[in-house]
């Protein structure tokens, strides 16, 4: 690696001019003149690493009327000779040119995505600053398609509308480890198209707990972000005849998890896995064993706007009602497209999400989400 602090800046802008010298040499050869355009977009963004007389210089061959630096020592490389030499010379010039081009302190700014958008995931293997707080409020609207037992709809006799929403916070104790919870909220309409009568269902959930220690970090030169997650359930609710056991009924439970995340550029890639397990709480109901695989892809077109696409799998055990097996065990798999509008100064972002189900098996009859879409608003406050 050729760095300017290093060789000094006289060494430096030379072989970053014999480089460049050498690839257009061969482009005016090769009459590639659009390989050149290319190199002049490179260079005319490393501001502070290539002299401003460098693009210049391109530029002028690209239109045509090319004439080497006076300061190189080197004779007219056009010359038939000369581009022989520059042909031999092109490998290492390639990698001289790859060397200089974003030596540490170049002024390159490439944005950052924000990440994964679900509910349900959490910041797999990134870190978070040391005394900042966020607050994130999730949104999930869902409709169900139809009663389904095993992979196939039976009947449409119960459809389900459902609102939930989780409440957020994360805190950074100190470097690589941090704080969050989770409190779901819930109202859902259970409507008997047979009948006509509709049940309604609502109520706060069961609070999680949970502490991040991130292991490998990429931003100190890890090749990928590793972070593991222990987390306890605790009992935040009070059931009653209008509440889902299912999202709560005021018993204690243990989490588990491993996150992954990688950096490329202006893309990123996070992959949890999870796994959850609960006590017998209110309703002599024990919710069953829960596995989670969640992925997400994320790139951010430019410091404001995010694309990317999110993969949720779930699977869930059979529940316990009174110590009894319900053989309602099922696994679903929904995923989809996202996007994210983000303002770094302000540390707020939005983020959207719509997701349908590509897997879903049950063991048991019950209704089935045709498609979900999450809203996700986040809030970082600086408490130091």
């Amino acid at each position: 690696m050729i760095d300017q602090a290093v060789v000094g800046p006289h060494v430096y802008r030379s072989s970053m001019r014999l480089a460049v010298e050498a690839l257009v040499a061969l482009c005016v050869e090769q009459h590639a003149y659009p390989a050149m355009g290319l190199f002049v977009g490179t260079l005319q963004k490393v501001e502070r690493s290539v002299p401003s007389g460098t693009c210049r210089m391109v530029c002028t061959a690209v239109a045509g009327d090319y004439r080497p630096s006076p300061e190189s020592g080197h004779n007219d490389l056009l010359k038939e000779s000369s581009v022989k030499r520059a042909k031999r010379l092109v490998p290492m010039c390639l990698l001289m040119f790859c060397s200089v081009a974003n030596p540490a302190g170049a002024d390159v700014s490439v944005p950052k995505p924000i990440g994964p958008t679900a509910t349900v995931f959490g910041p797999a293997g990134s870190d978070f600053p040391v005394g900042k707080l966020a607050t994130v409020l999730n949104y999930q609207y869902a409709e169900s398609d139809g009663v389904r037992h095993r992979a196939s709809e039976v009947n449409e006799k119960v459809k389900l509308t459902k609102n939930l929403g989780t409440v957020k916070f994360r805190y950074g104790i100190m470097p690589d480890l941090d704080i969050r919870t989770a409190t779901p909220l819930y109202y859902i309409e259970k409507d008997y198209k047979a009948t006509g009568k509709t049940d309604e269902l609502h109520w706060i959930g069961d609070t999680t707990l949970t502490l991040h220690k991130v292991l490998l970090n990429q931003s100190r030169n890890d090749a990928l972000s590793l972070a593991v997650d222990v987390g306890l359930v605790a009992p935040t609710t009070d059931a009653s005849s209008k509440s889902l056991d299912s999202i709560g009924n005021n018993a204690w439970g243990a989490t588990a998890g491993v996150g992954v995340t990688y950096a490329l550029g202006s893309h990123r890639l996070d992959q949890e896995l999870a796994i959850a397990t609960f006590t017998e709480g209110s309703h002599d109901y024990r919710k069953p064993l829960r596995f989670r695989s969640n992925t997400s892809w994320s790139h951010a077109v430019n410091n404001y706007f995010d694309i990317g696409a999110e993969s949720l799998f779930e699977w869930n055990g059979e529940s316990e009602k009174s110590g009894v097996k319900q053989k309602d065990s099922k696994n679903e798999w929904y995923a989809g497209p996202k996007m994210a509008f983000k303002y770094k100064p302000a540390g707020v972002n939005v983020g959207m999400l719509a997701t349908f189900p590509f897997a879903r098996w049950y063991e048991g009859t019950a209704p089935s989400d045709g498609f979900r879409f999450e809203l996700r608003l986040t809030k970082v406050f600086n408490l130091l």
